[in-house]
């Protein structure tokens, strides 16, 4: 797993996570207990910081960069799909983000919330807690019942917590 330090920002790792051989962690990056960087991933944390909460997969191919003065937030039990991009953004708890998402600088996605495949969140918007998302520019197109998103949002990031537990540890 390379792990690099920028301008001696050393990335903090808890003990219990999952990162891939090829993924590469850099500079000012956190993650908490459970979560999981997948193959070919890029956390980059050279000009602010980013933290991946408890929980929270980051799946294959996915890049993670930020701003100076904006860091990049990701919440507990987040999924985050294939090839996605977040940029300088906020994902709340309990979010799905789809694969080839593209969340940019600025955003934040309210807790419970889904982020359909390929949809592109623009600069500055506040997606509410419990929405659905999809387009290009992405929208909110409904409402999700809290109750049962909670429970398949964490039913999910735990299912890849048990992966990377049983197969890769």
């Amino acid at each position: 797993m390379p792990v690099f330090n920028v301008k001696h920002l050393t990335p903090k790792i808890a003990d219990h996570c999952f990162v891939a051989d090829n993924a590469m962690v850099m500079g000012r990056v956190t993650l908490e207990e459970g979560s999981s960087v997948w193959f070919n991933c890029l956390l980059r944390g050279d000009v602010d910081e980013i933290v991946i909460g408890k929980n929270t997969n980051i799946q294959d191919g996915t890049m993670i960069h930020c701003n100076a003065g904006e860091p990049t937030i990701v919440g507990d039990n987040v999924s985050v799909g294939h090839g996605a991009i977040l940029h300088a953004c906020t994902i709340k708890d309990r979010v799905l983000i789809g694969m080839g998402a593209i969340i940019l600088d600025n955003v934040e996605i309210g807790e419970g919330s889904i982020v359909a495949a390929g949809a592109i969140v623009t600069p500055r918007t506040k997606i509410p807690p419990y929405s659905l998302v999809v387009g290009t520019p992405a929208k909110v197109v409904k409402s999700l019942d809290i109750k049962a998103q909670d429970e398949a949002r964490v039913a999910h990031a735990l299912k890849y917590r048990k992966l990377w537990e049983e197969f890769y540890k």
